[in-house]
């Protein structure tokens, strides 16, 4: 039984994008159905019967109120379909905090005990299908008809983009390098199978040329070095960080600069998307503009042409916390720094993968909205709730 809500879990983790219900500018993934199905099963399961929540969850079911009061109260004039979309997304979040909550009440048996297996399998075969994506289908131009960037010999892997996939790949070698130690290997110890692995992995994330991953990569690695008080873990995450920058200039050398791709064109838009959350932050300052109504904001206040507005890009600010602070205003955004405080706590110092996780994680958020993207949203709620290691 926990076999098979491993491999169901992990399957609709990797896959990522590839199977998703377009529904407008959104959409629905294999990984919503199947925590939306599952929070089902094991509320019917329960049948109320539930333990009473970690501080993280009740945090998380705060932040969630705020986030609803917010679009209730919005200033924005929406259609019925745009409230409805809006709130989806709220939908969404308060599935995937109840589905930890489920998991913590052992609905799911044992469960609980296996997240780590969860998100290494996922992370596993998330880097080889990039892998495979990166030999196979470097050219990504044909999927700009559908609203997503053009990328060009890039790992991108089923997430379609290579921040929000370096990210992952991230989390996933943290789990390998933790795993594989609490198994009894060690720096220089590491069963043949973990090196594959890792190697994968590293590979997977050197090719997405994604320098906010790398930077999480250093933070992580840093932050495991530490924890760990090994200088091995300290020498091999600056020589490895080392390789993913030659790497990156190899990159620009022989693929952006050739073909004219201006990657200072990508900061400057970042920087953009930081200005436009602002802006809305100030017009807004106590509940912000509605939570997940930002692409409805930015039409409102003129801040992106129609093309921008129809991309997915144009759904979320750039940096996590910006798009709290414009979409739900201070109330929300303290509410959500009480979320990551109470889950850094939860930790107590001994939850390594959350901690280094999280730690690169917040980071990463700075310059990719990677703190409420699905897969990555599920990965910090499960593992906060998963024993300590």
């Amino acid at each position: 039984m926990t076999l098979s809500l491993i491999s169901i879990l992990a399957f609709a983790t990797a896959a990522g994008q590839l199977i998703r219900i377009p529904i407008g500018t959104h959409g629905v993934t294999a990984l919503d159905i199947t925590v939306a199905l599952f929070c089902m099963v094991g509320f019917l399961k329960q049948r109320f019967h539930l333990q009473k929540p970690p501080p993280q969850i009740i945090a998380a079911f705060i932040f969630i109120f705020i986030a609803v009061i917010s679009l209730l109260l919005t200033p924005l004039r929406l259609t019925l379909s745009e409230y409805l979309l809006s709130f989806s997304y709220t939908v969404r979040l308060f599935l995937y905090v109840f589905f930890a909550w489920l998991i913590f009440s052992d609905a799911f048996g044992d469960l609980r005990k296996n997240l780590g297996k969860v998100f290494l399998l996922s992370g596993i075969s998330f880097a080889t299908l990039g892998l495979l994506q990166f030999i196979f289908f470097p050219d990504l131009n044909f999927l700009t008809i559908a609203g997503w960037d053009p990328h060009y010999f890039r790992t991108v892997s089923t997430f379609l983009d290579p921040n929000f996939a370096g990210a992952f790949l991230v989390l996933t070698l943290t789990l390998i390098l933790l795993i594989q130690s609490h198994l009894g290997g060690g720096p220089g110890r590491t069963p043949r199978v973990f090196c594959i692995f890792f190697t994968i992995t590293y590979f997977a994330l050197l090719t997405t040329f994604s320098r906010s991953s790398y930077l999480m990569f250093l933070i992580s690695g840093m932050t495991l070095s530490f924890l760990k008080k090994s200088r091995l873990y300290f020498l091999s995450t600056i020589i490895l960080f080392v390789i993913l920058l030659l790497g990156f200039q190899i990159y620009s050398q022989l693929v952006t600069t050739p073909r004219n791709i201006d990657r200072a064109q990508s900061a400057s838009s970042r920087v953009n998307t930081w200005q436009q959350g602002l802006i809305l932050f100030k017009s807004n300052p106590i509940l912000g503009v509605g939570f997940n109504s930002y692409r409805y904001a930015l039409k409102k206040y003129q801040l992106g042409d129609e093309q921008f507005l129809q991309s997915h890009g144009s759904s979320s600010n750039d940096s996590s916390l910006l798009f709290v602070a414009s979409t739900t205003g201070i109330l929300g955004l303290v509410a959500y720094l009480y979320f990551l405080w109470t889950i850094f706590k939860s930790s107590d110092g001994k939850n390594l993968y959350l901690i280094t996780g999280l730690a690169g994680l917040l980071i990463h958020s700075l310059f990719a909205n990677s703190l409420f993207y699905p897969p990555i949203l599920a990965w910090i709620l499960l593992i906060s709730i998963s024993p300590k290691k």
